[in-house]
């Protein structure tokens, strides 16, 4: 993804865009079904803008919504989904069907200039978005994962250092659980099946089980035994930098993990 920053695909009828913008660090997969594959259209305020084919309406990424073009106004559908470390993924069971990569897919990001684009990164500077305009209660790149679900209203973003060390996070208010594994977060409801769950991880292998009734799922969430005979219901999340969060969900509250 880093060096595409859109994958296009087809999955039975539908048509998927994979996209990644590599200033904000965020990740979005829209379904595309009834446009068709998008591409990168331009830069706004330091997050990526994309466009589909057919009829170049351009959207913002962190909004999924259009700026200019012969569909606008329009919102691009956000796919729930989850991001987990391979060392998790190889031990599912059945193992999904995955990518095939090489030795150079590895390779850092870079800029036509060598070295410009590592000397942003390690800096405050935000190209595309003034220092003016920017939240600068933490450092730019400050890691931070957010809870985009409809669920969350207004919405709520943690930094990812406090779930990290937290493991399972649970947020009362939203009835949601926040689980990190290796370097990735996801989110699942605090319910299955109407019964509320209290949800542990299993470090060892990364399964998930509910402490009351002993149901266990896998690091997806899905039913691996256990009387809750059913999957965990995800909810949509975004780990990205604190500045993008901020420029594009400002009326969202930080919770912090005591």
């Amino acid at each position: 993804m880093i060096h595409h920053h859109i994958i296009n695909d087809r999955f039975g009828n539908r048509t998927i865009a994979l996209t990644y913008c590599a200033m904000c660090r965020s990740v979005i997969p829209f379904d595309v079904s009834d446009i068709g594959p998008l591409f990168v259209g331009s830069f706004k305020d330091a997050n990526m803008i994309v466009a589909d084919r057919r009829t170049k309406t351009f959207f913002q990424q962190a909004t999924f919504n259009s700026i200019i073009g012969r569909l606008h106004p329009h919102a691009l559908a956000m796919i729930p989904f989850q991001i987990l470390p391979w060392a998790v993924v190889k031990r599912l069971d059945p193992l999904p069907q995955v990518c095939r990569v090489e030795q150079r897919d590895f390779r850092e990001f870079e800029l036509p200039i060598p070295g410009v684009w590592r000397k942003i990164v390690a800096s405050e500077a935000t190209p595309g978005l003034p220092s003016r305009l920017r939240d600068k209660s933490f450092p730019a790149r400050t890691r931070v994962v957010g809870v985009i679900d409809p669920i969350a209203k207004p919405q709520v973003v943690y930094v990812k250092r406090d779930l990290m060390e937290g493991g399972v996070v649970w947020n009362k208010a939203l009835n949601a659980f926040l689980v990190a594994v290796g370097d990735s977060v996801n989110g699942f409801k605090g319910t299955v099946a109407g019964k509320p769950i209290e949800l542990a991880l299993n470090k060892a292998d990364g399964t998930l089980s509910d402490a009351a009734s002993g149901t266990v799922w896998d690091a997806r969430g899905k039913f691996k035994g256990g009387p809750l005979n059913s999957d965990l219901q995800m909810v949509a999340i975004s780990d990205e930098y604190w500045f993008s969060w901020r420029a594009f969900h400002p009326g969202s509250q930080l919770v912090r993990v005591q």
